[in-house]
């Protein structure tokens, strides 16, 4: 499964620090268009799996089965299965060409919730540091490219982001992404997100009432790295039902 998907958005802003406007903090500001600076973790549940003849795969969510095996990948074991009546097939992690995903994601703040520069004169909460969770809650579909591009895979969907704590306000985002993932060696790979994101949060949803800042609906773009543990191991049919 795509487990433990682990944002670099961090390590960007690090290499590219001046990439953004002048007003907008940073390379991870420009990536977000939220001052509120996040980091987190993912997962993705395969709902549904089909081969490029849009044959069934039973099997295909392994509900975190193979992690005791992170470090030695090739002891992983699958059963990925497509059946014709009572005979079945072992399908092997590359003839997978179609999923239906559900993505997951954790992320919290860190740093000032809201710069001192857009704070009101008169708010007594300055240098605010207090944490802002969210949750990135996606349903995307995947297709896995064949022939010449068969390592890359390109998925799309949309969902949204809820945030909560001390002092926020029932505050949403809805989501619109697109993603291009390219596998890297075994089990690990890179994935991009472009991003649309609906809904304007203002400084008063993070709890001060009277700040200048807002974040209006646009569109960002972020690099991830993860692993997928589907990707090698040992694969066998599932016995007939």
């Amino acid at each position: 499964m795509k487990k433990g998907t682990g944002v670099l958005t961090l390590c960007i802003a690090l290499l590219f620090p001046g990439v953004a406007r002048a007003d907008d903090g940073g390379f991870w500001d420009w990536l977000f268009h939220w001052d509120t600076k996040f980091t987190g973790y993912g997962t993705e549940f395969h709902v549904a799996c089909w081969t490029a003849e849009f044959k069934k795969v039973e099997y295909c969510e392994e509900w975190f089965r193979n992690i005791p095996n992170l470090f030695h990948p090739e002891r992983s074991t699958h059963v990925f299965t497509t059946s014709d009546g009572r005979e079945t097939t072992k399908v092997e992690f590359a003839e997978i060409a179609h999923e239906v995903n559900i993505r997951v994601s954790y992320m919290h703040s860190y740093g000032q919730r809201v710069p001192d520069e857009k704070l009101a004169p008169d708010d007594l909460n300055t240098n605010d540091h207090r944490t802002v969770h969210a949750v990135k809650l996606l349903a995307v579909y995947n297709r896995r490219l064949d022939d010449r591009w068969k390592r890359i895979e390109l998925s799309a969907g949309g969902g949204i982001i809820p945030l909560w704590g001390e002092d926020v306000h029932s505050v949403w985002r809805g989501v619109v992404s697109g993603s291009l993932l390219y596998p890297l060696g075994s089990i690990f790979y890179v994935r991009g997100d472009a991003t649309y994101l609906t809904n304007t949060v203002t400084g008063a949803d993070l709890g001060h009432p009277a700040s200048s800042f807002s974040a209006d609906p646009g569109f960002n773009a972020a690099i991830s790295i993860g692993f997928d543990l589907r990707r090698v191991g040992i694969f066998n049919a599932a016995p007939a039902r």
